[in-house]
């Protein structure tokens, strides 16, 4: 098991957000994160990274050494290169090594844009940087939030698709809208309530990939996931 979410409650002020979530995620399990706007998605996301305080619960991790977050804009610095943002998560790390930039940005389909600027690429070639950034530190847990949200349809689809092949083996904790995106990408789904957020309802989306978004089961599993969505808004 890489990561275990326990029972975590989160407020601010008079605001609930969270009330109890639990889930957990095996080591090289996609676990995608779905509800409805405001249920606290990225509230779990943060407190995970420890960014943020849970009042109640607790967060546990086996393996974890390293975490990777990736935001859904991408906060790239827009004074660095495609290579000085990559070597940026590097130095803080302590590491300088720029054999280890130049890998990851050929990895994520980057190659011959080291030297362009954030404001020279389009919104997926960003979000690579983004993700590249991301996985230059070699985590063992990669958390994203709607990082491809802001993309058109089919940039989004193309990320999609690269994301599976970029973070083959890895622990995910991906938070979205999309029921497609959550079926397309997943092991399993974690389906939330509204504000205050509970768990109600584990998917497991056991469908080999690459997946047909048109198939028989790829349906079902969308209208599974739909139908516990719409259950869980009352």
């Amino acid at each position: 098991m890489a990561l275990t979410v326990e029972g975590l409650k989160k407020s601010y002020g008079n605001l609930k957000v969270l009330d109890g979530v639990t889930f957990s995620v095996e080591e090289g399990e996609f676990v995608c994160l779905i509800g409805e706007s405001g249920c606290g998605k990225t509230t779990i996301l943060k407190i995970i990274a420890g960014l943020e305080r849970p009042d109640e619960g607790r967060v546990d991790f086996k393996g974890v050494n390293r975490m990777g977050f990736v935001f859904q804009d991408d906060r790239l610095l827009p004074w660095k290169t495609v290579y000085g943002n990559i070597q940026f998560a590097l130095k803080a790390m302590g590491v300088e090594d720029g054999d280890v930039v130049r890998r990851i940005i050929d990895f994520v389909g980057l190659k011959g844009f080291e030297n362009y600027y954030p404001k020279q690429l389009s919104g997926g070639m960003r979000q690579r940087v983004g993700i590249a950034r991301a996985l230059a530190v070699n985590p063992d847990l990669l958390l994203m939030d709607e990082p491809f949200a802001s993309l058109d349809a089919r940039t989004r689809e193309r990320m999609q698709e690269e994301l599976l092949r970029i973070v083959g083996g890895k622990a995910v904790v991906f938070v979205t809208h999309s029921i497609d995106e959550a079926v397309y990408l997943a092991d399993k789904v974690v389906v939330l309530s509204q504000r205050p957020s509970r768990v109600v309802r584990f998917i497991e989306i056991d469908i080999e990939k690459p997946r047909d978004r048109n198939s028989d089961e790829f349906i079902e599993k969308r209208r599974e996931i739909y139908t516990a969505l719409q259950a869980s808004s009352g």
